[in-house]
């Protein structure tokens, strides 16, 4: 028996520690700071921008990358960027807005997915929004 309350306050503990870390991820983000992972070949990253800015932003920076749009599909709340690199890398790039002024952007660079280049357009799409 005291097992199983032992085992229970510990479950507690730990979805009330979760619970926090979300909380602070959201204040996080709140307050201008981008958060990421590395997830199947792509690149997330959660920017404190509208969608719309973050639409704009990631078309300024494959421009300014000199990358050529191939295709671009917008919906609104959600939308896809293919854009081809010079030396022929596939580019994909995709936005989805989360809500409280925050849009996830991830990004595939080449066909296994170069993380060092994903990051490179993730620098280029903050630098373009300003953050």
């Amino acid at each position: 028996m005291k097992k199983i309350g032992k085992l229970l306050i510990l479950l507690y503990a730990v979805s009330c520690m979760y619970g926090c870390a979300a909380a602070l991820i959201g204040v996080g983000a709140g307050a201008g700071i981008v958060t990421y992972k590395y997830v199947d070949s792509l690149l997330i990253k959660e920017y404190p921008l509208e969608y719309a800015k973050a639409w704009e932003a990631s078309n300024t920076a494959l421009k300014n990358l000199q990358f050529s749009i191939s295709d671009s599909v917008n919906e609104g709340t959600r939308g896809e960027i293919d854009a081809v690199k010079k030396d022929g890398d596939k580019v994909v790039i995709r936005l989805k807005d989360m809500g409280q002024g925050v849009t996830s952007v991830s990004i595939r660079v080449g066909l296994l997915g170069s993380r060092v280049e994903a990051e490179k357009v993730h620098n280029a799409i903050a630098s373009a929004a300003g953050i």
